[in-house]
């Protein structure tokens, strides 16, 4: 059966149509990928800033300079992004930046110490600590537990002796 002018028209369009979504999927792929960075460095730019640089598919490189506030929210938001709570407290060494000034209270608060109960802001979030009991307690000594091989068991001093072994001859 010959197929009718109409017919072959239909099939014509609809691989036009098909062509056309799939160029523009792939525009739509290669446009998604050049705002994607492939690269991320983070670096200092001096006076207490903080420098990002992210690298681009196209080699092209966008640079951001953070306040060390803007560090500290930005840490704190990829760490709520994996579910995390982070507790930070400046470094007391010559790589800190230099401003940092941390009172006495705070660096007790940070520790989670509070003078007065419901004073203050709660410490951080400890989210083990309903399973601080869980696992059984301390484990026994090594030669106590399963899968020691009875024979090191109870010996004080184990060490091996030497003993002639079948040496294959060179002929």
């Amino acid at each position: 059966m010959a197929k009718s002018r109409l017919d072959k028209a239909r099939e014509e369009a609809e691989i036009a149509q098909t062509k056309a979504r799939e160029e523009a999927t792939i525009a739509s792929i290669k446009a998604e990928a050049a705002g994607r960075a492939r690269g991320l460095t983070v670096g200092t730019a001096f006076g207490g800033t903080t420098e990002i640089a992210m690298r681009g598919n196209d080699g092209r490189y966008v640079y951001s300079l953070l306040q060390p506030v803007e560090v500290i929210e930005l840490i704190h938001q990829l760490s709520a992004n994996v579910g995390c709570h982070l507790k930070l407290l400046p470094r007391h060494d010559f790589a800190s930046w230099r401003d940092w000034k941390v009172t006495e209270e705070e660096l007790s608060h940070f520790r989670g110490n509070q003078p007065l109960p419901g004073m203050g802001h709660p410490p951080h979030v400890n989210d083990m600590a309903p399973h601080k009991d869980e696992g059984g307690g301390v484990l026994p000594a090594p030669e106590n537990q399963k899968g020691v091989p009875i024979a090191l068991k109870g010996e004080e001093n184990v060490m091996a002796i030497e003993e002639a072994v079948n040496k294959r001859s060179s002929q």
